[in-house]
This record gives structure tokens, C-alpha cells and sequence, in this order.
């Protein structure tokens, strides 16, 4: 446990514990998909292999396998070596996995204000993922 002072825990220790949250998130991600293989016949990918056994509905599938789709190239995204360029391919990915299921919710939803904020979003990200890919083809044109 940490030392106290004042009733909080040293700001050092705090701000490591904050540190490795988003690393036990991307650790916990890609660990789901293995441990979740095991006793499945059919092959699926991602999350909806640890999900299969709870009778998703329509809707939820659709958002497991935009999701899915998104996490994959968010990581892949991450890889490359240029930390701007990391970031604007993991961002795109992030944008247009929000485009994806915005269109589910659009497609599965009986509720119009929902659907209405759903295509608000995705509209929203459909102009901020062309800005990026426009930026990201003037930087890969530098390289």
C-alpha cells in the first residue's frame, strides 16, 4: 500500500498506478481472445469469442464486430515508429469505428432521438477521419 500524507497517496505512486492503466487495458484486450478460444468450435475473432456463449442480439453483434474491427487497427496503428504517425493511424481507426457503430445503432434502434445522435456522431467523425487521412497523405508523401 502506498505511504500517506494528508490522506492521499504520494502523488508519485498515484500517478504511476494511473500510468499503467491504459497498458492493463491493452494487456487485458489482447488476452480476452485466447483465453476465450478455448471450448469453441465455430472460429470467430476478437471480443465475440469470449461472447459467443451470451446469445447476442443483432445489435450487439454488430457493435462486438465494429469494435473488434476498430481495436484491431487502432494496435496496428500504434506500430508504426513515428509517434505522430502512430497517432493520427490509431485515430482514424478510433473515427471510423465510431462511424461503424453509429451505423448499427442506426441500423438495430426503434428510438429516434437515439438514432438521431447516432448519425449526429458518425457525421462528426466521417469529417474529422478525412482530416486526418488528408494529413496523414502529406506525411507519408514527406517520407
Amino acid at each position: 500500500m502506498g505511504t500517506f500524507v494528508n490522506g492521499r497517496i504520494e502523488k508519485e505512486q498515484a500517478m504511476t498506478r494511473l500510468n499503467l492503466l491504459p497498458i492493463a487495458g491493452v494487456l487485458l484486450a489482447l488476452a480476452l481472445p485466447a483465453s476465450a478460444q478455448q471450448g469453441q468450435s465455430a472460429p470467430q475473432s476478437g471480443m465475440t469469442q469470449g461472447m459467443a456463449d451470451h446469445n447476442m442480439n443483432a445489435f450487439q453483434k454488430d457493435s462486438m464486430a465494429a469494435m473488434d474491427k476498430m481495436n484491431k487497427a487502432m494496435m496496428e496503428g500504434m506500430m508504426d515508429p513515428d509517434p505522430a504517425m502512430a497517432w493520427m493511424k490509431s485515430m482514424a481507426a478510433h473515427h471510423q469505428g465510431a462511424i461503424d457503430m453509429s451505423e448499427a445503432v442506426v441500423k438495430h434502434t426503434k428510438d429516434i432521438d437515439v438514432a438521431k445522435e447516432a448519425r449526429k456522431t458518425a457525421q462528426e467523425n466521417e469529417k474529422a477521419l478525412k482530416e486526418l487521412q488528408t494529413k496523414l497523405k502529406k506525411e507519408e508523401k514527406k517520407s
